[in-house]
């Protein structure tokens, strides 16, 4: 596909990275001459100086014959301008990054009167995945499927916990099936069968209903707490979406931010909110306001070392749930080798549902896809489809479908029914199904079966 970028910053820097590496044109707009020829050095592809909004920069980057023009500057307005003159041009979608919570909640307007196809807004979606996570405490990572009926939790297999020496054909635990789908050991990335072996140390991705995945919890002694009072260090945007999830489900929030203006629009726009003016990398400030006394600690200063330092703090305090914002590639390998808790990256959530669209509008005969998340490392894709009439993989038991090496067809939705299949079960049109795989690109269902030349 033809996709025209606005924007090299950190998200725009990921998208033309990830796009290019799926073997789409990427053209990329921006001001900064020094930025894009970063961008340009580490990614396959061509670009273009100029404001991304302007007629005449987006006709030399022929966005009147782009199938994807994403504007994903820092600038709000830029954004919605440059897909507004896109769309009036002739791009078939337009995506903007949009980031003020007033423009966020008239996007009906803008798609119905104004040609903006999607609007995506980084810290929102940010603060739905931390929402996410503070589900399942003992979690490091949470991702939904099937609106939220279907969930893939990662968990570590403890040593002498039930999972330790577990050969998966021996998994019986719960009521309700559950299936583990992905396994990381020793930087080795396995998709299981039953014969698999489970062993300390493993990282595990494990799928399943809410109430499957709540029993599996307290059958393989994870921590089971509900949490109901969180402490927020840094007044971010994904603070303020954040606050105002946690109060309606009436969880306690404690929010230290060290802006006196911040502070007072915090206390302002949420009077029920318990806002302290203070510096959140003092231990002792922490210390006076009981961090060790709340369920979770979500560190979302601007700075990923900050944020590093008081997850490490809180996790010394007791705190059984720790969330950290990082920014920058090069910090994760290091914050990996730390081992905490839940790591948010903004721009890897956006990039996954960008990718998701762009996907989405491929042609694909046989199956539509819904939903698409990269786990442990961006290494297993997580992929839900929707099947139609044309696909090949309809109707055929499980057992005697040829599909890609490392690939595990996790769930099927069939009406209301949630479906962990044997052997025996098949798919049927209209079937929602969620694939976890090793191969990458996937845009269609039917790319998951072995071709026969």
């Amino acid at each position: 596909m033809r996709i025209v970028i606005v924007g090299a910053g950190k998200v725009g820097e990921a998208l033309c990275r990830d796009l290019s590496d799926e073997g789409n044109d990427i053209v990329l707009i921006e001001e900064d001459q020094f930025r894009l020829e970063h961008v340009m050095d580490v990614s396959d592809i061509t670009g273009i100086v100029g404001n991304g909004a302007s007629y005449d920069v987006q006709m030399e980057a022929s966005v009147d014959k782009a199938d994807i023009f994403l504007a994903v500057t820092e600038a709000d307005e830029l954004n919605i301008i440059a897909c507004i003159v896109a769309k009036k041009i002739g791009a078939v979608n337009t995506i903007a990054r949009v980031r003020n919570p007033d423009y966020s909640r008239n996007m009906t307007f803008l798609k119905d009167n104004l040609g903006v196809s999607f609007m995506i807004n980084p810290e929102e979606e940010s603060a739905v995945d931390i929402m996410n996570s503070l589900k399942y405490p003992s979690a490091y990572s949470v991702d939904n499927f099937m609106n939220n009926k279907v969930n893939m939790v990662q968990f570590d297999v403890e040593k002498n916990s039930p999972l330790d020496n577990l050969r998966l054909r021996d998994f019986h635990m719960t009521t309700e099936k559950v299936l583990i789908c992905a396994v990381l050991r020793d930087d080795e990335i396995t998709i299981p069968d039953g014969n698999f072996i489970l062993k300390a140390g493993d990282k595990i991705h494990v799928t399943g209903t809410q109430r499957g995945l709540k029993e599996f919890i307290i059958k393989c002694n994870y921590e089971n707490g509900i949490v109901k009072s969180v402490m927020i260090i840094g007044g971010s945007r994904i603070a303020f979406y954040l606050v105002e999830r946690l109060l309606e489900k009436r969880i306690r929030v404690k929010l230290i931010e060290q802006s006196e203006e911040r502070a007072a629009i915090f206390a302002e726009r949420f009077p029920s909110l318990e806002v302290i003016l203070g510096d959140g990398t003092d231990q002792e400030l922490l210390l006076e306001e009981g961090i060790d006394r709340f369920d979770a600690v979500v560190s979302l200063t601007g700075i990923d070392e900050e944020n590093i330092i008081i997850s490490m703090f809180a996790i010394t305090e007791g705190v059984p749930k720790n969330i950290t914002k990082i920014n920058r590639n090069f910090v994760k390998p290091i914050v990996d080798k730390l081992e905490l808790d839940t790591i948010i990256t903004p721009k890897k959530i956006i990039a996954d549902k960008i990718i998701r669209f762009v996907r989405s509008r491929i042609n694909s005969k046989g199956s539509s896809l819904e939903n698409f998340r990269r786990i442990i490392g961006g290494k297993v894709e997580a992929i839900h489809f929707t099947l139609k009439k044309d696909s090949k993989a309809l109707n055929i038991p499980l057992k005697d479908l040829k599909t890609v090496p490392n690939l595990l067809i996790a769930c099927i939705k069939r009406g209301s029914e949630i479906i962990y299949p044997g052997g025996n079960d098949v798919m049927k049109k209209g079937d929602e199904v969620l694939v976890v795989t090793k191969t990458k690109y996937i845009d269609e269902f039917d790319d998951i079966l072995v071709r026969h030349e």
